[in-house]
C-alpha cells in the first residue's frame, strides 16, 4: 500500500496536492482529522470512478446487443427449425425461404403453411419497430422510472441500513424534560457508534458523519454552520450542559455535523456511560429561537437512567 508521501510524487496534474490542501484547511491544522478526510476523499473517488466505469461498460454492452439485434435480428422457424446464420448472411431473402421450403419437403403441406404464417408475422413485427426517436424517449423513460424507483427503496431502506428498525422514539424521560423546556420539533439526527476520536480528549469533539445523518431538517435556513451555531445539550445523565457549538466540516463529497467547545465535559462525564463503541443516538429540538440536542445512550444501564431522571435537570 502507498504511503502518502508515495501518493504525492505520482503525477497527476496536481490534483492530490490540491485534495491535501482541501483537507489540510477543513481539518484546521488535526492531523488526524486531516487522514480521515483524506482516505474517506480517496476511497470516495476511487468508488465512483469505478461505478462509472460499470455504467459505461453495461451501456456500451446493451448498444451494441440492439445493434447486433437489428442487423442479424431476421430469424426463420419453420416448425422448430431454425436457418443458420452463415446461410442468412450470403442469401437474399427470397431465396432463404427457398431454403427453407426445401429442407421441409418432407413435412406436409399444412406444417409447411404453418411455417409461412410464422414468417409473415415476425416480418410484420420487423416493420411495426419503433422509430429510433421513439426508442430512445422509451429508453430514457424507463431509466428515468428505474431511478426514480431506486431512490424510493433507498429512502425506505434508511432505518433498516442504520439499524433503525423500528422506528425509533425517544425515551420518554427524555422526553419529559424537553417537555419541562417548552421543546417542540423533536426529531432524530442520527444514530452511531462512538468512535475513539469522539473520546480522545485532545480532539474535544463529537461528530456524526453523512452516513449516519438521519435527517437535515432540524436546522433552519438562517444557521451558518460555517461559522457555528451555539446550542444547547441534555446528556444520558440528563444533565444539561449549555454553549456548546455546531459545526458542519464538509471535504470534497462528504460531510459530518460536530459539536465542539464544551463536550469533554460530556465525554468525561462518568454519569453518561460513554466509551468507545457504545450505541448512541443525537435528537434534536427547539426552544424557541434556540438549538438543543439530546444524547441518548442506549447502553446505559435501565437503573442508571431511573436514578438520573429523579434528580432533574442540572445545568453545567
Amino acid at each position: 500500500m502507498w504511503c502518502l508521501e508515495e501518493l504525492k510524487s505520482i503525477d497527476d496534474g496536481g490534483c492530490f496536492d490540491l485534495l491535501v490542501k482541501e483537507t489540510e484547511k477543513a481539518a484546521n491544522g488535526d492531523e488526524i482529522l486531516k487522514l480521515e478526510l483524506l482516505t474517506d476523499s480517496v476511497l470516495r473517488g476511487f468508488i465512483d470512478r469505478h461505478i462509472r466505469k460499470a455504467v459505461e461498460r453495461k451501456r456500451l454492452t446493451d448498444e451494441a446487443f440492439r445493434k447486433e439485434r437489428n442487423n442479424n435480428g431476421f430469424q426463420l422457424r419453420f416448425l422448430n427449425f431454425k436457418i443458420p446464420k452463415k446461410t442468412r448472411s450470403r442469401l437474399p431473402v427470397p431465396a432463404i425461404v427457398q431454403y427453407a421450403v426445401s429442407k421441409l419437403e418432407s413435412k406436409n403441406s399444412s406444417s409447411v403453411k404453418r411455417g409461412f404464417v410464422e414468417v409473415e408475422e415476425e416480418d410484420e413485427e420487423i416493420e411495426k419497430k419503433p422509430s429510433v426517436k421513439k426508442q430512445r424517449k422509451a429508453d430514457h423513460s424507463l431509466e428515468k422510472e428505474k431511478k426514480k424507483r431506486k431512490t424510493t427503496i433507498k429512502k425506505t431502506n434508511l432505518d433498516d441500513q442504520m439499524g433503525l428498525n423500528p422506528r425509533p422514539v425517544i425515551p420518554q424521560h427524555f422526553q419529559d424534560e424537553i417537555d419541562k423546556l417548552n421543546g417542540t420539533d423533536v426529531m432524530l439526527v442520527g444514530q452511531k457508534a462512538m468512535t475513539s476520536t469522539d473520546m480522545d480528549k485532545h480532539q474535544g469533539r463529537f461528530s456524526i458523519p453523512r452516513g449516519k445523518v438521519r435527517t437535515h431538517a432540524f436546522l433552519r435556513q438562517e444557521d451558518n454552520l460555517k461559522e457555528g451555531v451555539k446550542c444547547s445539550l441534555i446528556q444520558p445523565s440528563l444533565e444539561v450542559i449549555t454553549d456548546l457549538e455546531l459545526k458542519k466540516w464538509t471535504m470534497d463529497k462528504t460531510f459530518s455535523y460536530t459539536l465542539i467547545k464544551k463536550w469533554n465535559s460530556v465525554a468525561c462525564n462518568e454519569k453518561n456511560g460513554l466509551q468507545m463503541g457504545c450505541l448512541v443516538q443525537l435528537w434534536s429540538f427547539w426552544v424557541g429561537s434556540n438549538l438543543w440536542f439530546a444524547l441518548v445512550n442506549i447502553n446505559l444501564k435501565q437503573e442508571d437512567k431511573v436514578a438520573s431522571n429523579s434528580t432533574g435537570i442540572t445545568s453545567i
